[in-house]
């Protein structure tokens, strides 16, 4: 680490502080103020290989502050990684699932990495609005608010609330695991109140795949579980485009059991990362007659990572 801290000193101090929290030194002009390294939530969220990047090519490669300037022409690789490695460090708390197990996100699939997104997803004639806010290290809170375009005339299809909470991730195997409920009350469509405990999973085995499941128990107001579903999806990143395929085994209790398949290609819309879309299918296997294609698709903003207009 102290190739890295000698480093750190030299290139970065600066700007972001010898402390790493961002307050430049008093001879430096900034037109934006730098990151605060030692902010936990914002130097663990996002991979290795994003960091490396950005001080590689500089912050215009990625649309920010043309500020941060470029060091790949004179440093070496192994300086940059370890030059990275210390800056991440000075987050200083452990306990923080590491950005290499954020994953791009599925249709349908929950995502086991809590995460600060805006999401609008549309299912057939369904269309869903999602607010998640990560809390501390571990739990993310969500709101959604769903409509409904069809021949009824009652576009309002009801609101839902949940909460995930991060139980385990494993940085060398570069797996984790959470668990969550959804409770959506009867306004809308709805007539009753209906609770979905879930198991959401993500695993990242080297660049190769990731794959990603979950586990939903529905249960309804006065009649106990009602439905399970068992989802699973496997995708491959090829530069910006994430090719995905996800299916879902559904068992209602008392009625027909349902699978689908879900192939989908997921897209990095700006250069940063942090506005991303997805276009797919949903394609029903068995289950009962008639079975439609409809199509699926989602935009999503991390506001987390960046102001939406930056980053492009």
């Amino acid at each position: 680490m102290g190739g890295g801290a000698a480093l750190y000193g030299s290139w970065c101090t600066s700007c972001h502080g010898a402390d790493g929290r961002g307050v430049p030194a008093a001879s430096t002009r900034l037109e934006v103020p730098p990151a605060d390294l030692r902010d936990c939530k914002t130097s663990t969220a996002e991979p290795e290989a994003r960091w490396i990047g950005i001080v590689t090519q500089g912050g215009a490669a990625f649309g920010l502050s043309l500020d941060m300037p470029a060091f790949g022409e004179a440093a070496t690789p192994e300086q940059i990684r370890a030059v990275v490695r210390y800056a991440r460090s000075l987050c200083g708390e452990t306990g923080w699932p590491p950005g290499e197990l954020n994953v791009p996100r599925a249709f349908l699939v929950e995502k086991a990495y809590p995460e600060n997104e805006i999401v609008v997803t549309t299912h057939g004639r369904e269309q869903e609005a999602i607010y998640e806010r990560r809390v501390g290290k571990r739990w993310q809170l969500e709101g959604a608010l769903r409509t409904v375009l069809d021949s009824l005339g009652r576009p309002f299809g009801g609101i839902a609330a949940a909460a995930k909470y991060n139980a385990w991730y494993d940085a060398e195997r570069r797996a984790l695991a959470s668990v969550g409920l959804e409770a959506t009350p009867p306004l809308g469509r709805p007539d009753r109140w209906e609770v979905d405990p879930f198991f959401a999973f993500g695993w990242a085995p080297g660049d190769v795949v990731v794959i990603q499941g979950q586990v939903v128990a529905s249960l309804e107001e006065g009649e106990g579980v009602s439905a399970w579903a068992y989802r699973v999806g496997a995708g491959r990143q090829i530069g910006r485009v994430v090719p995905m395929l996800e299916l879902e085994w559904a068992v209602p209790v008392g009625g027909d059991r349902t699978l689908s398949f879900y192939p989908q290609c997921w897209v990095r819309l700006s250069r940063l990362g942090h506005v991303a879309a997805s276009l797919g299918a949903e394609l029903p296997a068995v289950g009962p007659e008639p079975r439609h294609p409809r199509l699926i698709a989602f935009v999503l903003w991390d506001y987390g990572d960046a102001p939406l207009f930056r980053g492009w």
